[in-house]
């Protein structure tokens, strides 16, 4: 019987021919990816090869959970085929069995739900066959394949994902026999994707998100997260660790829920309703009364039909199954991302309105979408399905009527979908303490972003309903609408939001500017769209068809005769003014206002290096000294800068020719004495003068400069969100030219360098013991200047404050604008910004150092903090390293379209969304404000007092230097070892994240180059070891020695090697060692607690057996890592407590074989053992180094 069962349904799946379309689909959808970087699957599949293991394994996870519209309708269809077809009383009637019936269409649906899947390997072997015939892309981005990476992601992903995806929908569609809870079953499914989603945001609840994700998809990606492309390229998933604990636990609950369903399964029929509804028809006594006619067809007959229509379909929407169950799994979803989210480095921020906003929007608009989608065919369907559509759509009245309800009745939930959501967030807030609720902001937002995407999203669904006359292809064709068109416009660089419906304007509020300066955008493209979505409803009322189902052309035809002239007129006059809105929209966002599209920008980028690169080493004269006069209008957001830029001939060759990069967007004007422009190129901005007399060594040239920028309507996006209403953030390089030839103009990326024939991009300059022309240049400003003065009158509206680089000089008020006046304290880095906007001002003195923190007055609360903290990082560095050389220390608050803090000459402005609304009132917590707060302090030293040359290695000068400042600075205000191992986790799981993901090779930490993971997270944890083994003051000394050779100096500019030049006499003999493992090679280390034991002795102590593996891995810097012998001096330490919190009887001991055990005799019984236990060393797999201890058997 199970035999059976199985083939037919095999067979009759077969017969389908969506199970050839979804194989197309995804094999279209894998083998574009292998030869095209314009489709991706998951982000972009980086520097590992394009077939390999990894990017595979990635592609096959993220499309199994694109496959559950096809896995609802196959498991679906075999549990309701019979029931649907009125078969069930005769099929039913025969022998059967129950497990041979159940089992066998399951499985059947269960083999052919697999066999689409497997177009993601055809697509993969597809791409790379057809690549080596037609050279599309590079065959260096192509390796081999191995047979196991394929069995590995059938026997671990697609099958246990579709068996459990599968029992999961069969069981709800045995249960229920209806398709709308099937399909829940799949958004379950979703839903628990989400939430391990929002787990995966702090390192702490890895693990648990790892286990929720049904389909494995974080699961994998926590697995592989330290993973090298090496090992990218070559290791296939593995039955083990994580991967086998989730895939062990959903399979299991497979298990169940299948075996739940067919004990619960019966062949009778199930209708309750149907028997109740017979008998009390039964008992209630028919009383006809013949009704008294007097038919009046008017507006208010209209009016009432409207409402009435409204009435049923609201009501039909919100009482329904599927709405109840799908608003229940939004409000879980919603409710844990409030209560797992925001958090920055282990720290929640405060639920400020617009991160409620952010995070309701995040997790409710799918929701709302499979809203639109799926109640629009309901919607429209609902009449015949009921088999009462002919009885209604012969009744009087107006088909845009009903269909104007049904749309506002879908809309209308959809507003209360989200007020509801609001009034979650909003109780969220309340109880997390917060009491600036921001009711119109949330309003706002949702009638600015939401509800104008679920208006044209509907409509057009809608129109697609009445269109294709077929429930479920109207169905798909609005799937493919949502997934797939954005990805045509994707492929086809269309960049347009006049055809692109699902993004518009990228809107974003900022407590400080509010919704910015992509609000008039927004409003524009808001109302392009919903004129566009009222015709097509007004094309799907005068199509709909009523009655029995018609063909399409037949119902054209009846629509040109029946439908009224009033109704024909209403639809020109909706069109004409459409197309009126959308000239307007078309005039702003192409002509007033061009843009390029990211092929277009990629194309010009290798135009201009082709065309312009022979003068990359053209010698220019360098600024000495700048005077700034600008004026900021924040209501027009424009500026009007004026610049006197002094120029000195540093070299020892005269320079005839002055080479210009302009800024774009910027009307510019250029004096220069004695020159003329030979050249010019608005394309590329570049420009070169001729000054005649040539410039002499030592001579001097003052350039004026007259620039303006002034904001014309709207732009496609969001437009500059540096100058704005209220927070204009402007940098120096925003309003001077680039002198010389610009690389930063130059494509990085090797592999469309490679597409557009360039080489590939040559990195810094290699580092050099001996001085040459990179040591002449420091790599900030690439020679464009060293430290210079600065001078600036700044005049900004009359409600704000303007700051500029050094000391308020002077302030004073002139035709009702503001004007300061500001002069750097001592010559600085040509680095630096112009501010403004609505400031608050908190001040404090120390030692003469103004300690001044710009802020919003809605952000109040840590400003204290802030103040402490630059207080603190003052006392330690100054004591450490030296003086700090300005008159003033400030914060200075920006909205947060950006989100970053940087140090400028004793300024450092801080996005919003930072510090500024970090919760910390648990003391416990990583006091982030502090370590951020201190790692731009130290830039004051490292970076604006001492810089690198222009050279690998530069940025562990300031960078590494900076990063571990500010944790010997928390070091000092805790006091607390495991406290730092919070601050230090961080810093490793960026390193050892940033490795797997690197574009180029890894270098070590004294020859780093732009390599974040390794200067930021590498840099700061070899450093804090290094003072953990050699002293803290045996470090700050050779940081200090190197400071006071090199301070405020020019060329030539210091190395790294110059710095471990002062670091070697610190080091003591025994541990010179280090010095080249962490410094000048790739380290890490494999340490490993084997066994834990103990043993109560007769004296009352305990003796503690330790067995630990230890071993030095090396790397090559391409994933090629080497293990060697350990020789090293490593921690053992104990914890008093199960959370390691409490740090008892650490030993450093020396470690010199790979396998050690160790006795030690301790006079307390501690929980825990561990190997490194403050985890200084680097080691990919930390987990192994702790273990409880147990009783020692016997």
């Amino acid at each position: 019987m199970f035999k059976t069962f199985f083939f037919s349904e095999i067979k009759y799946t077969l017969r389908q021919p969506l199970v050839y379309v979804f194989l197309f689909i995804f094999a279209l959808m894998e083998f574009f990816p292998m030869v095209s970087d314009a489709v991706q699957i998951g982000g972009a599949i980086g520097n590992f090869h394009r077939n390999s293991p990894f990017t595979l394994t990635k592609h096959v996870t993220v499309l199994c959970l694109l496959s559950l519209v096809m896995v609802i309708t196959f498991f679906n269809n075999a549990a309701l085929r019979d029931f649907n077809n009125g078969f069930d009383e005769i099929l039913f009637s025969t022998p059967l069995y129950k497990s041979g019936y159940f089992f066998g269409r399951f499985f059947g649906a269960l083999l052919v739900s697999t066999l689409p899947l497997l177009g993601v390997f055809v697509g993969m072997l597809t791409g790379t066959y057809m690549n080596t015939i037609f050279g599309w892309m590079d065959n260096s981005l192509f390796g081999s394949f191995n047979f196991e990476m394929f069995l590995n992601n059938y026997l671990l992903f697609i099958l246990p994902n579709m068996f459990l995806a599968g029992a999961i929908i069969y069981a709800l569609a045995n249960v229920w026999r209806s398709t709308a809870i099937s399909f829940l079953g799949g958004l379950l499914i979703i839903s628990m994707y989400l939430i391990s989603t929002t787990l995966t945001s702090d390192i702490h609840t890895e693990s648990i998100a790892g286990l929720l994700d049904v389909f494995g998809i974080n699961t994998y990606n926590i697995e592989t997260k330290y993973f090298t492309t090496l090992e990218k390229n070559t290791i296939s998933p593995s039955f083990s660790g994580l991967l086998l604990q989730n895939r062990l636990i959903w399979f299991s609950f497979g298990v169940m829920v299948l075996l739940w369903s067919y004990f619960t399964f019966s062949f009778k029929r199930q209708n309750k309703k149907d028997k109740k509804a017979k008998q009390e028809d039964f008992k209630r006594e028919i009383i006809f009364t013949s009704p008294k006619l007097n038919p009046s067809f008017t507006a208010n007959t209209s009016w009432i039909q409207f409402k009435s229509f409204f009435h049923i379909s609201f009501l039909s929407i919100i009482k329904s199954t599927t709405f109840i169950i799908l608003f229940l799994f939004c409000t879980i979803i919603l409710i844990v991302d409030l209560i797992g989210g925001f958090e920055n480095l282990g720290v929640r921020s405060y639920p400020v309105t617009y991160k409620v906003i952010d995070s309701i929007e995040g997790k409710t608009k799918l929701f709302l979408v499979v809203i639109s989608i799926f109640f629009s065919g309901e919607l429209i369907w609902k009449d015949r399905d009921a088999k009462i559509n002919e009885v209604i759509d012969a009744t009087a009245y107006t088909s845009f009527i009903a269909l104007a309800a049904k749309f506002l009745s879908l809309l209308f939930t959809v507003v209360v979908f989200n007020l509801f959501f609001i009034g979650i967030g909003i109780a969220y807030q309340l109880l997390e303490g917060y009491t600036r609720v921001e009711l119109d902001v949330y309003l706002l937002d949702f009638f600015y972003s939401n509800l104008p995407l679920f208006i044209v999203f509907s409509a057009i669904t809608i129109l697609v309903q009445v269109l294709s006359n077929n429930k479920y292809a109207g169905y798909f064709i609005a799937i493919l609408i949502l997934f797939v068109f954005e990805s045509i416009l994707q492929i086809l660089d269309v960049q347009s939001n006049m055809l692109n419906m699902i993004n518009g304007p990228f809107l974003q509020y900022s407590d400080m500017d509010g919704f910015g300066p992509g609000l008039k955008a927004t409003l524009w493209y808001n109302l392009y769209w919903i004129l566009l979505a009222f015709i097509c409803l007004l094309v799907a009322g005068a199509l709909w068809d009523r009655g029995v189902k018609s063909l399409f052309l037949r119902r054209l035809k009846a629509a040109s005769k029946e439908v009224p002239k009033s109704y024909r007129s209403l639809v020109i006059i909706t069109i004409v003014t459409w197309l009126g809105v959308a000239g307007f929209v078309y005039y702003n966002t192409q002509i007033l206002n061009p843009y390029h599209s990211n092929s277009t920008n990629e194309q010009l980028a290798a135009e201009y290096e082709k065309k312009y690169e022979k003068h990359r080493n053209v010698i220019s004269p360098k600024i000495t000294e700048a005077k700034y006069y600008i004026d900021i209008f924040p209501s027009k957001r424009s500026v009007h800068a004026k610049a006197v830029i002094e120029l000195t001939n540093t070299s020892s060759k005269p320079i005839d020719s002055l080479h210009l990069y302009g800024n774009k967007g910027w009307h510019s004007n250029v004096e220069i004495p004695n020159a003329t422009i030979a050249y010019t190129d608005e394309n590329y901005l570049y420009h070169i003068y001729e000054l005649t007399p040539p410039l002499q060594p030592g001579q001097k040239i003052v350039m004026k400069l007259d620039n303006k920028y002034i904001t014309k309507g709207f732009e496609n996006n969001r437009g500059n969100t540096k100058i704005v209403h209220n927070g204009t953030f402007l940098k120096n390089r925003d309003i001077l030219p680039v002198i010389g030839y610009n690389d930063e103009m130059e494509l990085t990326d090797k592999n469309t360098r490679r597409k557009y024939g360039l080489t590939p991009k040559q990195g810094m300059p290699k580092l050099t013991k001996e001085v040459g022309e990179p040591h002449m240049r420091n790599y900030g400003l690439k020679g464009e200047s060293d430290f210079i003065n600065i001078e600036t009158v700044i005049s900004t509206s009359p409600d704000q404050i303007a700051v500029a680089p050094g000391s308020l000089i002077n302030q004073w008020k002139e035709q009702n604008r503001n004007y300061f006046h500001y002069k750097i304290d001592t010559p600085s880095l040509n680095f630096y910004s112009f501010l403004s906007a609505e400031y608050k001002i908190a001040k404090r003195q120390w030692k003469g150092v103004d300690i001044e923190i710009y802020y919003d007055e809605k952000h109040h609360v840590n400003i204290e903090m802030m103040l402490d903290a630059v207080q603190r990082s003052l006392e330690y560095y100054t004591k450490n390293f030296g003086p700090y050389h300005h008159k003033q220390a400030r914060i200075i608050e920006f909205p947060r379209y950006a989100k970053f803090a940087e140090a400028y000459p004793g300024t450092m402005p801080y996005s919003e969304a930072f510090g500024f609304i970090m919760n910390l009132e648990n003391e416990t917590d990583n006091n982030v404000i502090d370590w951020v707060v201190a790692h731009e302090m130290a830039h004051q030293w490292w970076a604006h007092q001492v810089i690198g040359a222009d050279m690998q290695g530069a940025k562990m000068l300031s960078e590494s230097f900076a990063e571990y400042s500010s944790l010997m600075t928390q070091k000092s205000i805790v006091n607390n070892p495991m406290k730092m191992r919070k601050f230090l986790q961080y810093n490793h799981d960026g390193y050892l994240r940033g490795r797997t993901g690197k574009r180029e090779k890894e270098f070590p930490l004294y020859k780093t180059e732009n390599q974040g993971y390794v200067h930021y997270g590498k840099g700061s944890i070899v450093l804090f070891a290094l003072q953990d083994y050699i002293g803290e003051e045996r470090v700050n000394t050779a940081m200090r020695n190197f400071l006071d050779e090199y301070k405020y100096t020019g060329p030539p500019y210091p190395s790294s090697h110059d710095f471990l030049r002062h670091l070697a006499p610190q080091v003591p003999d025994s541990l010179r060692h280090l010095i080249k493992d962490w410094f000048k090679e790739i380290t890490l280390h494999d340490n490993r607690l084997k066994k834990a034991n103990y043993e109560r002795l007769d004296n009352g102590k305990y003796s503690i057996t330790l067995e630990i593996e230890s071993s030095k891995i090396k790397s090559d810097g391409l994933g090629n890592e080497t293990k060697t012998a350990v020789n090293d001096w490593i921690d053992i330490g104990f914890f008093m407590d199960k959370e390691e919190e409490q740090l008892y009887q650490q030993r450093r001991l020396k470690f010199n074989t790979k396998e050690t055990t160790i006795t030690i005799q301790l006079d307390s019984l501690p929980v825990k053992a561990a190997i490194d236990p403050r985890r200084l060393l680097i080691d990919k797999v930390y987990e192994d180094n702790i273990k409880y201890i147990a009783l020692k058997k016997e």
